[in-house]
């Protein structure tokens, strides 16, 4: 499986709709909270545009030895790609659970 052809980094999808999201600010809160119960939480930058804390996208990202119950966050330019690539991945990695930046980057908040 090739990542990249699931979507264009430069263009944004209608897909996304109805995906489980997050605002930026639910991000850090749920991020120190899930942490704090020892679970591992991966900020997903899919458009190239890293953000302090993110992990570009890669084919290796989801075959890294990551332990089941680890929560990847995906942010792309405004949340519908980001969402529809949520849908996606939540049945092909059905021991992850995925999460979608609501607003993507444009909606980005400094912790």
């Amino acid at each position: 499986m090739n990542i990249f052809d699931m979507f264009s980094q430069d263009a944004c999808s209608l897909g996304g709709k109805d995906s489980i999201q997050w605002t930026w600010r639910e991000y850090y809160e749920n991020r120190s909270k899930l942490e704090s119960e020892g679970r591992k939480v991966v900020l997903v930058n899919m458009i190239e545009h890293p953000v302090a804390g993110s992990t570009p996208i890669s084919n290796e990202l989801f075959q890294e030895d990551h332990p089941d119950g680890t929560y990847f966050v995906l942010y792309c330019h405004s949340g519908g790609t980001s969402g529809y690539m949520q849908k996606k991945l939540s049945s092909m990695y059905p021991n992850f659970n995925f999460v979608n930046m609501s607003g993507g980057i444009g909606m980005y908040e400094e912790e």
